[in-house]
């Protein structure tokens, strides 16, 4: 397992570092690259040429083939970000999306992609409308519980929300009973 190693880098040589590193590699990497290419090269600083930035602080980085195989097989190893293509969204997800995104107390990592492909599994049992209405509910008794000052679990992310049917409950027929008065007291059930 390799250790930790921190290293001071001049600022002219960071960045003469960020202009030559490529975008696919983090500048960690990068400079563990050219390390390890400085190290397997049999050089000293005296056979450094003459008038090289090359001192006992920091080293002259020279390009050759051999680091850009090595920053071409690290770049090649990573897994390439896919193209990201914007899905399209239908007129109900974003009815269903923008409803559920106004709960005041709300999970703050929010995935729309995620939530419209549980979206795509979850319309083929319910109706989109139905969920924009459980969605509005479910918001509803957020602010109710924040206006009356109680303690409210945040939703969680839509995605988990769907996936986890947690509309299912608030779609139920069943009328809530309102608060009672029992020897003068409100009691909500």
């Amino acid at each position: 397992m390799a250790k930790p190693l921190f290293l001071r880098i001049p600022d002219g040589v960071e960045q003469k570092l960020l202009m030559r590193k490529p975008e696919s590699l983090s500048l960690s990497t990068f400079c563990s690259l050219l390390l390890e290419q400085a190290v397997d090269t049999p050089a000293t600083l005296a056979e450094r040429t003459e008038g090289s930035e090359a001192s006992t602080s920091s080293l002259l980085i020279k390009e050759d083939s051999s680091l850009k195989q090595s920053i071409k097989a690290v770049s090649s190893n990573k897994t390439a970000k896919s193209s990201r293509v914007k899905p399209d969204y239908s007129e109900e997800f974003l009815a269903f999306w923008n409803e559920y995104q106004r709960a005041p107390i709300k999970a703050n990592s929010q995935s729309k992609n995620k939530a419209f492909e549980q979206w795509k599994r979850v319309i083929k049992e319910e109706s989109p409308m139905r969920l924009v209405e459980a969605a509005a509910r479910a918001v509803e008794q957020v602010k109710q519980a924040k206006i009356q000052d109680e303690w409210c679990a945040p939703l969680p992310d839509a995605f988990r929300w769907l996936r986890d049917e947690r509309y299912s409950v608030l779609l139920e027929d069943h009328v809530p009973v309102g608060p009672r008065v029992i020897n003068g007291i409100t009691v909500y059930d």
